[in-house]
Formats: C-alpha cells, sequence, structure tokens
C-alpha cells in the first residue's frame, strides 16, 4: 500500500512549524584543512620572492635580475596562493590571481603598489591561514543541498540513477541534473514543457516515484538582498510551473537561516512581504507543486514511501 501526499499547503505548514536549525550539519566545514602545509609553504615562497624583489629595488638592482625573481613570483602563483596576503591584495586590486600571474607588467605594477600600501610580516601563522580558508568556506556550499537532499532520498530508497535508459526502467530514483539530463533532455523523455524565463534554466534533482515526477531545486540562503532576491524569486517561478501531465509536480526547497525568516508569519513589509504573498498565492493556484524546508521535504518523502 501507498501513502498519498498530502496537500502541498500540509507540507508548508509543517515547513513553517519546524525551521531550520543555526547549525546544519551538511554546511559545516569545521575540520582543519588537510592541505593547510601546502598553503602555509605557498604562502612562505610567496613572500619570500617579494621580500626579494622588493630588496633588489630598493639597491635599484639590474632590470634583467629584478624580472628573474617576478617570473619566479608569477609560477609561485598557484591553488595554494588565495590565503597570502599578496593574493588578497590582488583582489583589492580588482584583479584575480589567475589573471595576474600571466601578465608579469601587471604583476609587476600590483607588486610595487603593494609595497608601498602594505606591512610586511615574515610570520605564517597556521591559525591565520586557517582563518582564511574557513573565511572562503561558503565557497564550497555549491552542492551541499544537493547532498543533503540526495542522503535523504537514498535512506528513503530512491536509487541514485546516471542514465536515461536506467531511469526508465527504475520506478524509484533520483537524479541530479547533469549534460545528461538537462533541459532539453528532461522535455523530451519526460514530455514536459518547463517553461522557465530562463532558457538555459538548470534545475538540482529529477526524482521518480514510479508513475510521479518532481522536479526539484535547492537553494540554501542565510541572508537577505539582491542576489538573495534573485534567487528567492527563481523558486517562486518554479512554483509557479505547470504541466498537463498531473504526475509531474515541481519543488522549491529553501533551507539556511532565511528560510525561517521567509516561513515566518510575523508582520513584514517591502520584498519579503511580496515573497511571502507569491508563495501562498502559487500553492494554492498550483497543487501539484511544494514549497519545502528540511522538516517538509523529509516529510513529503515518508508519504512517499511504500508501506508493506
Amino acid at each position: 500500500m501507498r501513502n498519498t501526499p498530502l496537500s502541498n499547503l500540509v507540507y508548508f505548514k509543517i515547513s513553517q512549524e519546524n525551521p531550520e536549525p543555526s547549525l546544519d550539519g551538511f554546511y559545516i566545514f569545521e575540520k582543519r584543512n588537510p592541505d593547510i602545509k601546502k598553503y602555509i609553504d605557498n604562502t612562505k615562497q610567496i613572500k619570500n620572492y617579494l621580500i626579494t624583489i622588493r630588496m633588489l629595488l630598493d639597491k635599484k638592482e639590474k632590470k634583467d635580475v629584478v624580472d628573474k625573481y617576478f617570473r619566479l613570483l608569477a609560477n609561485s602563483l598557484n591553488e595554494f596562493s588565495n590565503c597570502s596576503e599578496f593574493s588578497c591584495f590582488i583582489n583589492a586590486c580588482d584583479n584575480v590571481l589567475g589573471f595576474v600571474k600571466n601578465d608579469l607588467s601587471l604583476l609587476k605594477e600590483i607588486a610595487k603598489r603593494y609595497f608601498k600600501n602594505r606591512i610586511f610580516n615574515e610570520g605564517v601563522p597556521e591559525e591565520w591561514i586557517q582563518a582564511i580558508l574557513d573565511s572562503n568556506s561558503a565557497r564550497k556550499k555549491g552542492t551541499c543541498g544537493e547532498n543533503k537532499l540526495l542522503y535523504f532520498l537514498e535512506r528513503a530508497g530512491f536509487k541514485r540513477i546516471n542514465t536515461w535508459n536506467d531511469f526508465n526502467k527504475c520506478e524509484k530514483c533520483v537524479v541530479r541534473f547533469s549534460e545528461i539530463f538537462n533541459l532539453d533532455a528532461a522535455r523530451k523523455n519526460l514530455d514536459i514543457n518547463i517553461k522557465t524565463h530562463k532558457q538555459n534554466k538548470r534545475l538540482d534533482l529529477i526524482i521518480k516515484d514510479k508513475e510521479k515526477i518532481y522536479l526539484l531545486e535547492a537553494k540554501h540562503l542565510n541572508t537577505s538582498g539582491g542576489g538573495q532576491d534573485k534567487q528567492i524569486s527563481e523558486l517562486i517561478e518554479l512554483l509557479s510551473l505547470s504541466e498537463k501531465n498531473k504526475n509531474v509536480s515541481y519543488i522549491s526547497f529553501l533551507d539556511g537561516n532565511y528560510s525561517n525568516v521567509l516561513l515566518g508569519e510575523g508582520r513584514v513589509m517591502g520584498k519579503l512581504k511580496t515573497q511571502r504573498r507569491d508563495i501562498n498565492k502559487f500553492l494554492k493556484k498550483k497543487p501539484n507543486n511544494y514549497w519545502v524546508n528540511t522538516a517538509g521535504f523529509k516529510k513529503l518523502l515518508e508519504n512517499l514511501k511504500t508501506v508493506f
């Protein structure tokens, strides 16, 4: 016997009543970086080249001698350089490491500005390097939401699939959007439209439960703002979609601290008020679609399970 999914408003209510935790293990990177020594060694190397270059410039050494060390400095800039003070200064000069590395004239100009405007400290404390790595941890979160949902899906009996052939054969499975499972392929294989405004729109997961198909987009937001408002708009647009085939549903998934703000019931104004209004409007107009946080998604999975 199969449990029947409840009304989308029920899952929305469950999401409202069960806010996201302030600390979610799926998004925490608390372990010491295993490559910390490589970052430290590279930062020391960059500092040593900069110290040598500054000394040579102060002594008015020959250009070819100075250029030799600039080339060595350029060659030392790599994937382990983004914790060095000089790399951070490159960002402050409205440039990026990879571009500066390959333009010796630009590297010289930035180095001269660095010598003039920054204080040298020869030490490279491990805790300082780790702190910079920690501050960059947001960059690692790109697929954390997908991985979190895949974890719940696999525990609920959904099999990870990599080809359309296997997807068509399997009754209970999930796939990531990819080069194989892209929008055009989904439209063709599932006979659906996915009429988003963004032509090259990329969703996150396709979930299959026998005849039912769920197209899911996941976002993780902790603050509001211009970029975040755009992401909320994308989730609301997904909620507004519909297909002729009523076995196809869309799921807008949002976790993080901003989910709690958005799902709150206190009086608000401006953009947040509009977002709440639109979510409620489309949940009522599109009963096949869902807006959920972690608790709402887990409850939806619970109701999709086959009970023996």
